[in-house]
């Protein structure tokens, strides 16, 4: 079953063009990587999914399927904190506030709730918003860059909260440069690249995707340098 499947997408500024015919699939119970240069449109894509930006083509979604957005910057108004941008969050989806659950969950995250939002550090608003989303209990995840900014402690985390989303059923969409991390997450990447979506990665080893888009031929990587 498909969770969402995006049929020919096209989206330009002006006379720049972003994404151009770009198809994939998502399905449940799985955990998809996105890697791109700057600039490639990754964000963009996100934003097209989300209904941020208008675009061309088609993005069918399963009916009632909510989605939790994490991007890449997280901004937050001032004199708002921590558990007030909580609350307004788990209001907005009609969520109940459930006191128990913030504290068992901030447990791990470490968060002084009582302190404005904007205070904290990149890190720290990630985990705020990262919080916010898996409280929210939504069926697709899509996090822009969760590892950047994020000490070594969180992103340990990060991926522990990652792969307990997935043994809960959810579908994941990360986009990042650390093609390690996404390698030991995913269960498949997508590269971005010329505007679309070039290969799908699902069982080469890192350095047959590192050479596959070094060299922009398929990743057969070699076993002996020439």
């Amino acid at each position: 079953m498909e969770l969402m499947k995006i049929n020919g997408l096209f989206k330009s500024y002006g006379k720049t063009k972003v994404l151009e015919d770009l198809s994939v699939s998502y399905h449940p119970d799985m955990i998809y990587g996105l890697i791109g240069e700057n600039g490639a449109g990754k964000t963009t894509l996100f934003n097209c999914i989300m209904g941020i930006e208008a675009y061309e083509g088609s993005i069918r979604k399963t009916s009632n399927m909510s989605i939790g957005y994490l991007p890449a910057e997280n901004h937050f108004y001032t004199l708002v904190t921590g558990q007030e941008y909580l609350d307004f969050c788990l209001k907005a989806k009609n969520k109940k506030i459930d006191k128990v659950q913030i504290k068992e969950l901030n447990d791990v995250f470490q968060l002084p709730l009582k302190r404005y939002a904007s205070e904290y550090s990149t890190g720290m608003k990630k985990k705020l918003a990262l919080m916010a989303l898996l409280l929210e209990d939504n069926d697709l995840y899509i996090l822009d860059e969760p590892f950047n900014g994020v000490d070594l402690y969180g992103c340990i985390q990060l991926k522990k909260i990652i792969h307990s989303l997935k043994d809960k059923g959810k579908t994941i969409l990360i986009s990042s440069h650390q093609i390690t991390i996404l390698h030991e997450l995913c269960d498949c990447i997508d590269y971005l690249n010329h505007h679309t979506i070039v290969q799908r990665y699902t069982s080469e080893s890192v350095q047959e995707i590192e050479y596959s888009i070094l060299t922009g031929k398929p990743s057969v990587y070699p076993l002996h340098s020439e």
